[in-house]
């Protein structure tokens, strides 16, 4: 089989030839006469760039780990997880639901990928624990779009949820729940608070599926446009950041540039999906950021002898059992119950309450991503491919783009359930009462828009967008300091060019510094601490002390509002360093913190608690704050456990910025005490008077560890060098 190095080659496709070459950068160039070819060869491509990624990423989604890596409990506990949801099950079913250009779009992609499969050798990895990969269907290509809705998006709003349930197990008054989550206006009456308080919580089982799980974790983002009026050439300028996983290798996106007569395309894919992710066509550009939409509710379900009630009736649970099998060891059986709301949290073995999680995205959900999705390369305006953005139903994301006549737009994609009147979606529901049911989904064109904004400026990063909005979609948003900054430095002038753009992405001032530090600066003591705090410019620089001061500070104020004076200081830090809820949600728990009184103070004034955390935080150690920003970039295959002399791993590398900067920089430590972090993996700018795109990637194309491709392209996104790639 040929092999895609230095020279260009010609295969042969579906169709006709493709022709594939690399550029300077390793960037792969897939040129072909029709579009069955040209996926084809990004199919090609795909398996031969990224084979274990590929691979491994499929294997998770099916549940199929521990049968095919390793018998290890953690893979287990993985495999048992996804098969709670059966994403390739009902992927199996959503292919008869593809339209008929997006089932020979799958067809020719996949075609390509058992191409490589078939003909390119097993890469060693596979050779070392004795795996042959089955050949890619396009029920694997949906399961790749329902694998990114779930993980972390669907997971982490069903996290914050019983959260709340958790609270009030433990007592937390409602009124405290409701300063926190402000979009709570539920009425519950102390009946049913005291039938929540009764749920039986199974521990939460979230598998550490960080080491082998490849996909986009799509949990922070930012994306912006500009129209005409703001920019120094006259045309829209698009910009794109999405934050994800920036400690492993290959990198997440492999970028790819596809032309097809006049039309061209430059930006990002994922392997194992056969249409392009962000990026620019000749006509058309876009870029999608985490939309936070609630698209699940958990039902209390009441179960006697194993049956749930519905009304004044008892009704037998549907009960789906799964076989996972072991690479070593016997075959293990697990059960799922599920019934009208969906799957139960646990075995109905007790009598009493349990979880039902219902999820609007989950079962008969997945080929819409594909059927509009088909559209990104072909439509020529920001109106003609809105209603596609809309449609697409993977997860809820802000689709921000821009067209070669000048138009921009923004519409969130999402299925927003229609929940009854008084139901936010945060509070458990009485599943035995109909009338809290779902009364369907509100229509997708009632998400939030904008089309020609007359600012001349559109941009998300994770915040509430329901201003926009002709129903309520989000209860959970992120904090909105990044959008506020991005705002502010759009609207400062009138003359915005690629290299402002470039800066833009790189730019670490804090607008929650500047919320605070008036808050904190008459707290401070006199002396060397204090005037190195006092005097801060509010920017995340690497050399800055008063960053890590500032931090310091934040975190014990954070740990006695809600550790000491409610939750628990051991909760509070486990929430802090060993979960995602609080780097996800930080802004609900600051707007409650920069009140002058709350519940959650216990009586106490917020400068009372705060003066103690000024002085707690200025004890501590205050080192430049880059020196606790170096993480590792791990080969998703060995995990760190080789060593760093085989190259296999690269680094360590600076998580620049923080929560608030637009670079958000956000560190965790995850299941296992693996370093977790999500920042700017993907920086893309397109200027729609030049035919070409502005990139930096965390990696670069290929997952082999001998290619020149491996890291490439890690040093000059580290130090904000752009390349401009031409079609």
């Amino acid at each position: 089989m040929e092999k895609l190095k230095d020279k260009a080659i010609t295969i042969q496709g579906v169709e006709g030839k493709v022709r594939l070459e690399r550029n300077e950068y390793g960037i792969p160039r897939i040129q072909a006469d029709s579009y069955d070819d040209l996926f084809f060869g990004l199919g090609w491509v795909h398996a031969f760039d990224r084979p274990v990624e590929l691979e491994l990423t499929r294997l998770i989604a099916k549940g199929r780990a521990a049968e095919n890596l390793e018998a290890s409990e953690e893979l287990i506990a993985t495999d048992t997880y996804m098969r709670r949801y059966n994403l390739f099950g009902d992927s199996s079913r959503q292919v008869a639901q593809l339209t008929e250009e997006a089932a020979r779009i799958a067809d020719c992609y996949c075609r390509g990928i058992n191409h490589v499969l078939a003909n390119g050798g097993r890469p060693f990895e596979f050779h070392l624990i004795r795996h042959k990969p089955e050949p890619w269907t396009a029920a694997d290509c949906i399961a790749m779009t329902k694998l990114i809705g779930l993980v972390d998006m669907t997971e982490t709003q069903g996290w914050v949820e019983k959260l709340i349930v958790q609270m009030i197990k433990n007592g937390v008054p409602l009124d405290q729940i409701r300063e926190l989550f402000p979009y709570m206006d539920d009425q519950p009456d102390d009946g049913f608070l005291e039938i929540i308080a009764q749920v039986r919580l199974n521990e939460p089982v979230i598998p550490e599926t960080l080491r082998w799980k490849t996909l986009p974790r799509m949990k922070a983002s930012n994306n912006w446009v500009v129209s005409g009026s703001r920019s120094a050439s006259g045309k829209p300028i698009l910009c794109g950041d999405p934050h994800l996983d920036s400690s492993r290798l290959p990198a997440i996106w492999h970028e790819v540039m596809l032309r097809k007569g006049d039309m061209w395309f430059a930006g990002c894919t994922v392997p194992g999906i056969p249409l392009p992710a962000l990026g620019r066509t000749d006509r058309l550009a876009w870029s999608p950021t985490y939309g936070y939409m609630d698209v699940i509710d958990h039902f209390v379900e009441e179960v006697k002898d194993g049956r749930y009630r519905r009304g004044d009736e008892w009704r037998d649970f549907q009960v789906r059992e799964e076989v996972i099998r072991l690479k070593k060891g016997e075959p293990r059986k697990v059960r799922f119950y599920e019934n009208e709301h969906g799957v139960l949290d646990g075995e109905p073995g007790e009598d009493g309450y349990y979880l039902c999680m219902a999820w609007t995205l989950g079962k008969g959900r997945g080929a819409d991503t594909l059927n509009h999705g088909a559209a990104l390369l072909t439509a020529r305006t920001v109106e003609e491919i809105m209603p596609h953005f809309a449609a697409v139903d993977f997860c809820s994301q802000n689709w921000v783009c821009a067209d070669v006549e000048g138009n921009i737009g923004y519409h969130q994609s999402g299925r927003c359930p229609k929940r009854p009147p008084g139901v936010s979606g945060l509070l458990p529901l009485p599943g035995w009462d109909p009338a809290y049911d779902w009364q369907g989904e509100c229509p997708v064109d009632a998400n939030p828009s904008l089309y020609n904004p007359p600012e001349g400026y559109i941009g998300t990063a994770n915040h509430d967008m329901n201003y926009c909005a002709m129903t309520r979609v989000c209860n959970t948003p992120m904090g909105d300091w990044r959008a506020r900054r991005i705002h502010e430095m759009l609207a400062a002038r009138t003359d915005h060019t690629p290299e402002s753009m470039q800066k833009m992405h790189y730019d670490l001032y804090s607008k929650q510094a500047e919320d605070w530090m008036p808050i904190i600066r008459p707290l401070l003591p006199e002396g060397p601490r204090g005037d190195l705090l006092r005097d801060w410019d509010l920017r995340y620089d690497s050399d800055s002390v008063a960053v890590t001061q500032f931090e310091s500070i934040f975190r014990e104020f954070a740990l006695i509002v809600f550790g000491e004076q409610s939750l628990g200081t051991a909760v509070m830090r486990y929430m802090m360093d060993e979960s995602i809820i609080f780097n996800d949600y930080t802004g609900s728990f600051d707007d409650v913190m920069r009140k002058e009184e709350s519940a959650w103070f216990g009586g106490r004034t917020r400068d009372e608690l705060l003066k103690v955390a000024v002085e707690r935080g200025l004890a501590s150690e205050a080192r430049p704050w880059g020196e606790g920003r170096m993480v590792m970039m791990s080969n998703i295959m060995f995990a760190g456990k080789l060593p760093k002399w085989m190259g296999f791993d690269y680094g360590p590398i600076e998580i620049i910025g923080g929560r608030a900067t637009i670079p958000q920089g956000q560190m965790f430590t995850s299941v296992g005490g693996r370093k977790a972090t999500f920042s700017p993996t993907y920086k893309f700018v397109t200027d729609f008077a030049e035919d070409c795109i502005y990139s930096a990637t965390a990696g670069g194309p290929s997952d082999r560890r001998f290619s020149p491709w491996y890291a490439s392209g890690v040093a000059d996104w580290e130090a904000g060098r752009y390349r401009r790639m031409k079609p």
